[in-house]
């Protein structure tokens, strides 16, 4: 049971009654609820793997809330490969690139006045089922079923959807579009509960796409159909750093959280360079465009610092003073003694 609560409300197109609102997910599909529920997706985690015109997109989504039925859509531009990721993957990322803890020490009774205080911020270191759609692949993966699809138009696409199961916003046809008619797949994704009354919660599983791209792209057309803030970060690993050379809505720019070369298993050369951004989407009906990234000019490494200050406390305060009225004391002894010796020079 715990398995399908920490699976909740993943992925991106589900079942809802009629009458409740559609909460779409973060950067590449929707997420809808069932009926007896109001769990929403707020973001999501996605590392992008680019190693000669070779992509994998690994995603796990964030949801509030639980659910009993979900599901999940997501447009590539070539033919998916479909597997279940690694649970700990997005913890080995967060902690790969967490900040660079910096300690500052200030002492009593300065704390708390800002004197010889540290900085609390980040700062920069260095067969088909209906006319009008082919159905490439169906298969069972894990909790999962997944069907791989591509059609010649929006509403023959939803119609499909709707037909097997998936409750259809009225924006999903108008947003397919685009990724149809430049023929990418659609990979669509629901929950398969082997018991009855399992639930999701949580953070959801991982699912890795493999695809042939000629440039590495992170979907996110299909989130202009979002209703609520969306947050989404992308760890990007390649050969380079890379910086994004399209954003989905061009007023909104991403924070850099991390650039560098990494070891670790998940990340093997020549692959290894890891860029992560974050980005928060207030307003998502303004995203018009996919995330794609590109080598940047250089591979300057950068990682964030967060300055922690420590008190010292009393006794080192004291030491500190005593030491300093010595100090303060032993240089006006040697200014007397100067002082006097000029006097009894002058008196010859």
């Amino acid at each position: 049971m715990k398995f399908w609560r920490v699976l909740a409300g993943v992925l991106a197109v589900g079942f809802v009654a009629a009458g409740v609102t559609p909460a779409w997910a973060c950067a590449c599909g929707g997420y809808l609820p069932d009926a007896e529920s109001r769990a929403r997706a707020y973001g999501e985690n996605a590392l992008v793997q680019y190693d000669a015109g070779t992509e994998k997109i690994t995603l796990s989504m964030a949801i509030n809330g639980t659910s009993k039925k979900a599901a999940w859509i997501m447009p590539v531009p070539a033919a998916a490969k479909v597997e279940l990721g690694d649970d700990q993957l997005f913890y080995r990322l967060d902690m790969m690139t967490r900040p660079k803890v910096v300690t500052k020490k200030t002492y009593w009774p300065f704390r708390n006045l800002g004197i010889m205080a540290g900085r609390g911020d980040y700062a920069g270191a260095a067969p088909g089922a209906g006319s009008g759609v082919n159905v490439r692949q169906q298969m069972v993966l894990g909790p999962f079923q997944v069907a791989r699809i591509d059609g010649s138009s929006g509403t023959a696409v939803t119609d499909w959807l709707r037909t097997n199961g998936y409750v259809v916003p009225a924006t999903l046809a108008a947003n397919l579009t685009p990724y149809l008619t430049e023929k990418w797949e659609i990979v669509a994704v629901k929950l398969a509960p082997k018991r009855d009354g399992e639930s999701m919660s949580g953070a959801t599983p991982p699912l890795r796409l493999t695809f042939a791209s000629d440039r590495i792209v992170y979907p996110m057309r299909l989130s202009k159909g979002a209703t609520t803030d969306q947050t989404v970060t992308v760890y990007v690993a390649a050969a380079h750093r890379v910086d994004a050379t399209k954003l989905p809505d061009p007023d909104v720019k991403p924070e850099l959280l991390f650039a560098g070369r990494v070891e670790s298993e998940t990340l093997t050369k020549p692959a290894d360079f890891l860029t992560a951004y974050t980005v928060t989407y207030s307003d998502p009906s303004r995203i018009t465009d996919d995330f794609t990234f590109a080598p940047a000019a250089n591979d300057d490494e950068f990682q964030r610092v967060t300055y922690v200050t420590r008190n010292d406390g009393f006794w080192s305060t004291i030491g500190v003073l005593f030491g300093g009225l010595l100090l303060i004391g032993g240089g006006a002894a040697l200014v007397g003694r100067i002082l006097v010796h000029r006097a009894r020079v002058a008196r010859g």
